[in-house]
């Protein structure tokens, strides 16, 4: 797996009693893998992976492993506080057949840069799986530099870099810069829907939960920005970019359960302490899917 293209992280659908539902878990997945999507990561924090033990992760990557059968990649989020359990996770994953592991530096107290080294180095002497760094400092308060990113990537094991900036112009200069550090293969990816949004931001992949929910359209929105197409961009981002938008503007991850629920795909709620969107969302997610619909139905 080269964490490249368009990469989808679904939810984690689960039943009213906060158990994971492994029937819709197949058949959301199963529906993304026919989808025009290059590769699926489960357990991101999409995915609820940190609102979910040890086995009922390993039991999700196994259920959406199977699901997929082998048409697209499957790489699974082993990010977590500790050392032994991001170990413990990526032990899991590959053995339920992953192709490929996502970590991010998870942790109670920020993590320095010799400890994220050393957490990389650890995962990588126990699995020869490729591995996605994964920049995501409004969360684990850690921001990766270039620099550690390079240190890394001279583990054959370390092929894609996750990352994020303030804008497009941020995250361009910081793409240019990590080429000149890395030579070689290596993905430069951006997480952040509003950046890839801009229709500014073509990167080496395109990191998403949404994406997870509408493929269609993030698969012909990246096509167009990937081929310079200015005049498709505009027409996508018209209508893609005010549902987008209200999406981000609601709490994390259970945004992403009320925007499955308007699609018709069976998510349930997030895993308490989170709480559901509220359900007056639906009628202006409603709308808003209609206008997109609407635009490209006779495409």
């Amino acid at each position: 797996m080269d964490f490249t293209g368009l990469i989808a992280y679904p939810v984690t659908p689960f039943q009213e009693d906060g158990s994971v539902s492994h029937g819709d878990l197949r058949n959301h997945i199963e529906g993304l893998a026919a989808a025009d999507v290059d590769a699926i990561t489960v357990l991101g924090s999409s995915g609820s992976f940190a609102y979910l033990d040890r086995g009922e992760r390993a039991e999700v990557a196994r259920t959406a492993i199977d699901a997929v059968a082998g048409r697209v990649p499957v790489a699974v989020g082993i990010s977590s506080v500790g050392t032994r359990e991001v170990l413990e996770a990526a032990v899991d994953a590959e053995a339920a057949g992953a192709a490929g592991l996502v970590l991010s530096p998870v942790s109670y107290v920020p993590l320095t840069d010799d400890e994220v080294l050393a957490q990389v180095r650890a995962v990588c002497a126990a699995t020869d799986l490729p591995i996605c760094l994964y920049n995501n400092p409004g969360t684990t308060q850690f921001d990766y530099s270039l620099q550690v990113v390079a240190e890394l990537a001279a583990i054959p094991q370390v092929v894609a870099f996750k990352d994020t900036a303030a804008d497009a112009r941020t995250f361009n200069a910081r793409h240019r810069e990590l080429e000149a550090l890395v030579p070689g293969p290596f993905s430069h990816g951006v997480s952040g829907d509003v950046l890839m949004l801009t229709g500014e931001v073509p990167a080496d992949a395109w990191h998403s939960g949404p994406a997870a929910i509408l493929p269609k359209y993030y698969a012909r929105l990246r096509l167009a920005v990937v081929a310079g197409d200015q005049r498709e961009v505009d027409r996508v981002r018209h209508v893609l970019g005010p549902l987008v938008d209200h999406v981000t503007g609601l709490r994390k991850i259970s945004g992403l359960h009320l925007l499955a629920r308007a699609c018709g795909i069976a998510a349930g709620d997030p895993r308490p302490p989170l709480l559901p969107s509220p359900g007056s969302e639906l009628r202006e997610l409603g709308r808003l899917l209609d206008v997109l619909e609407t635009e490209f139905d006779d495409d």
